[in-house]
């Protein structure tokens, strides 16, 4: 099974009360979204907003709606801002890795290319959030079942104006098929495969030493006496993930005062700078045995995180020219080719900007 969230018009001209278009129950469900959302980019499930935008002159405008849009201060037009605008809330904290659609009517696969970015992924099961129930996420199930993809609705991360309109509906796409599930039913399964990430301790020096050496050739892995000098000035920025009680991999590197990694930082942990504003990345690496599952993606997400966290202005890394692609889906920019020989091959310096 391969899953996508999809987020549906949470946007503040469905939001906010001072907009004529608001849906009275969905500013309660923005939190409920927001940790599933969280999670689903950390269990890497794609995470799809789906949106709506209407041309400023009112041509693009459903007929039925459109005296309340043009009398109620023409919401949801394209780059607006404020209590009528097209923005998501910014508990949801949109990534570069996100994906956008714009739908111009009430079902996300009308007119628009979801159901081919969905098939390019790979996903066969959509996961249904946003609002409204009656309207947005009722018709997008519905397609979605005429287009044989597995329809699950969170229901607590759905709304509608009244709670008898929200059960009536919600009843409705099961009875289709859809599977209704909450959002801590859903949550729960989904990070019982997730890693427990944690900071290192020197404890943690002989697994992170070996898992090192079975990750890089010899030419371009730590040492054990650097990952040891890691371990005793930087642990906050050495974090591990594990499964089932066993670590399985890590994203470490120091925060530094430049924007981009240098040889000599390597060998010397002493380039940690609290206060710097890069945080940077030295190593990402999962245990072979683990490979090919996400865990490094959520792992780097983890590092990038705690940098946002702290106020870092953004996160820095080189890697090898096969590995530019990779970082790029989490919305690093290469910045060309990078100073280092470290090893004895070409480097290419990457930056997110935060």
């Amino acid at each position: 099974m391969k899953q996508a969230l999809i987020v549906i018009d949470m946007q503040n001209g469905f939001l906010n009360p001072e907009s004529p278009l608001c849906i009275r129950g969905a500013r309660a469900t923005v939190p409920a979204c927001a940790r599933v959302i969280t999670a689903c980019r950390r269990a890497n499930v794609p995470v799809i907003f789906v949106n709506r935008a209407y041309r400023a002159d009112g041509s693009d405008v459903e007929h039925t709606r459109y005296h309340v849009w043009a009398e109620g201060g023409r919401p949801l037009t394209p780059g607006s801002t404020g209590p009528l605008s097209v923005e998501n809330p910014p508990e949801f904290g949109r990534r570069p890795e996100d994906y956008e659609i714009v739908k111009p009517r009430y079902s996300a696969f009308f007119q628009t290319s979801l159901d081919l970015l969905l098939r390019r992924l790979g996903v066969d099961t959509v996961l249904l959030t946003g609002t409204t129930t009656p309207n947005c996420i009722r018709t997008t199930c519905y397609d979605a079942v005429s287009l044989d993809y597995q329809v699950v609705v969170l229901a607590d991360c759905c709304s509608s104006n009244t709670e008898e309109i929200q059960q009536a509906n919600l009843l409705d796409m099961g009875n289709i098929g859809a599977k209704i599930r909450s959002s801590s039913d859903f949550l729960t399964g989904l990070e019982d495969g997730l890693l427990s990430i944690r900071p290192a301790t020197m404890a943690d020096l002989d697994r992170c030493a070996e898992i090192e050496a079975a990750c890089f050739p010899k030419e371009q892995a730590a040492s054990r006496a650097s990952i040891r000098d890691r371990l005793s000035v930087y642990p906050g920025h050495v974090l591990l993930g594990e499964l089932d009680g066993a670590v399985v991999g890590y994203a470490m590197g120091p925060v530094i005062g430049v924007p981009a990694i240098a040889d000599e930082m390597f060998a010397n942990a002493a380039c940690h700078d609290p206060d710097g504003r890069y945080q940077s990345v030295f190593s990402l690496a999962v245990h072979p045995d683990w490979q090919r599952q996400g865990r490094g993606r959520q792992l780097l997400n983890a590092l990038i995180d705690l940098a946002r966290l702290e106020g870092r202005q953004a996160v820095t890394l080189t890697c090898r020219q096969e590995k530019i692609a990779y970082y790029e889906s989490f919305g690093f920019v290469n910045q060309g080719t990078a100073a280092s020989v470290h090893g004895g091959v070409v480097w290419y310096d990457m930056m997110l900007r935060l």
